[in-house]
């Protein structure tokens, strides 16, 4: 997104930002005008509901559930993303045990709109009660200029908050980074195993070792948000590996979805890995603590580096922290199982290397297409692929969540999940019906070429009569410019887009079974 127009809505003064947000148009709503304008449709591409604690002085949930119902609204009339801050009040420390009841109910609060990124798509929340930890409610809140000017944001909290704005404007379409190429020695633990052999190395509760474990903790919570690990050492495969056997650490060679730990170059040994596992370089980023390696990975691979810092390791967590990209506003389950969902997909491609055809190969298989239609509980799932699908996508229409639940109202939003023996892909396909149209046909790449597609369309043609379907080429789907006419369906229009009208059922793999679950 492209993002030009900004709009506050806010209980507070918001003109003072505009000295920070220069480079956006920014409109400012009337103050206390936020359920009215929630009510409304708005122009501006992201609205930013700027929140004092004193909107919900009176009573917390009935404030927060008029508000939440005017989200809903405005979410189902509006495409703007919105961005939402959490609270932070001093409460007076008369007697300690009221003083930590108020600061619990104000924790309840902030539990409630944080709540709101995962119920409201294009959404997200600004931490503000976290900054107030980090920089000190003081530097950040005036109460003299809450009360005389209805601005209480210091100019430290302004700038503070403007940065974040740019960064969470950043994540609502800006493609998350997809897999870290992590060096060993010196940076996932200290110390070298091949100089100062197993006892040296330092991993553990004290300082520095206790740095080393915060890493790969910090690590770990990335992997199990969506993002791939893959280890990169020069070094005898056999002492990285005694490493992890004997170290108590965070992180096990499980938690790597590869390792090329030897004596060729880095970037050799991380085009290799990315072949093997279908990627490309794109999305992403190498650690080391080496300038020498980070050199030639830059050189050769032309991917993000950043280096890590073996004299202050403390610096290195912090220079996680500061990579955009590795942040999200979404995690799916299978986000949490992609590293999973790799590893089994590198013994079918094994597998698929070894066998006479790829008829043989679908067969030896046992696809096990699972298919639900309207069932919200997937429909976060089903949203994300809406919103991220490209190549196997036939008009690659996006949707928010809300709109996907009236689809699932007034038509037909089936999603689609694929087992086999080497694991459960989970939900991986997407087809919305509506008026006997397939307004969305949808697949994740990584299943692909094993006739699961052809399967998808064939059980979609049987259960609805007289389909039609259109093709709207992007740059970048391609792939399936031909898909409906090779299935069963006769062009009847060109224009912007490729419309059919179904003629025949598609030709399926009778080794993939299809199992209706609603």
């Amino acid at each position: 997104m492209n993002t030009n127009s900004i709009a506050f809505l806010s209980n507070t003064v918001t003109k003072p930002f505009d000295r920070f947000l220069k480079e956006y148009s920014l409109t400012h709503y009337p103050l206390d005008t936020i359920i009215d304008t929630l009510y409304a449709k708005v122009d501006e591409q992201v609205l930013i509901l700027l929140l004092d604690s004193s909107f919900f002085a009176d009573d917390h949930d009935e404030s927060f559930a008029v508000l939440k119902n005017a989200l809903l609204h405005f979410r189902m009339n509006n495409s703007a993303k919105i961005i939402i801050n959490t609270l932070n009040e001093e409460f007076n420390d008369i007697f300690t045990p009221d003083k930590i009841r108020q600061e619990l109910e104000l924790a309840k609060l902030n539990c409630k709109i944080a709540s709101l990124q995962e119920e409201l798509n294009g959404l997200a929340v600004l931490d503000f009660y976290t900054m107030c930890k980090e920089h000190g409610t003081k530097n950040l809140i005036s109460q003299r200029n809450r009360y005389l000017f209805q601005t209480p944001f210091t100019k430290l909290a302004t700038e503070l908050l403007s940065a974040k704005i740019q960064e969470l404007i950043s994540l609502f379409d800006a493609p998350r980074i997809k897999a870290i190429a992590v060096d060993a020695d010196n940076t996932l633990w200290g110390g070298i195993i091949g100089e100062d052999g197993l006892g040296g190395i330092k991993i553990d509760n004290n300082y520095p070792g206790i740095v080393y474990t915060k890493f790969q903790e910090y690590l770990l919570e990335l992997k199990n948000s969506g993002i791939i690990l893959i280890l990169l050492s020069k070094n005898d495969e056999n002492a990285v590996q005694e490493v992890f056997e004997t170290k108590t650490m965070p992180l096990g060679l499980d938690d790597f979805v590869a390792h090329a730990v030897n004596w060729n170059s880095k970037s050799e040994n991380l085009n290799a890995v990315l072949k093997e596992l279908g990627l490309t370089k794109t999305g992403i980023i190498f650690i080391d603590d080496s300038d020498a390696e980070l050199a030639e990975m830059r050189q050769r691979m032309g991917i993000e580096c950043y280096k890590m810092n073996p004299a202050n390791p403390l610096l290195n967590i912090e220079t996680l922290k500061k990579i955009t990209a590795l942040k999200t506003l979404h995690i799916s389950a299978e986000d949490a199982k992609k590293t999973t969902l790799y590893k089994d997909e590198k013994e079918r491609l094994d597998l698929s290397s070894k066998m006479p055809s790829k008829e043989d190969f679908i067969a030896s298989l046992g696809i096990r297409i699972g298919v639900t239609c309207n069932n919200e509980k997937n429909i976060e799932r089903i949203t994300q692929l809406i919103n991220k699908t490209n190549q196997f996508n036939l008009t690659t229409k996006r949707y928010e969540l809300s709109f996907v639940k009236e689809l699932m109202q007034s038509g037909f939003v089936y999603d689609f999940s694929v087992k086999d023996k080497f694991g459960d892909m989970g939900i991986v396909g997407v087809v919305i019906i509506k008026d006997g149209d397939i307004d969305t046909f949808l697949m994740s790449c990584r299943v692909l070429g094993r006739g699961i597609e052809e399967s998808v369309l064939n059980f979609i043609t049987r259960r609805h009569q007289d389909l039609t379907a259109s093709y709207c080429k992007t740059d970048k789907n391609a792939l399936v410019e031909e898909f409906y006419e090779k299935n069963g369906f006769e062009a009847v229009k060109n224009g912007d887009c490729k419309h059919y009208k179904f003629k025949r059922f598609a030709d399926v793999n009778e080794s993939i079974k299809v199992e209706y679950g609603s």
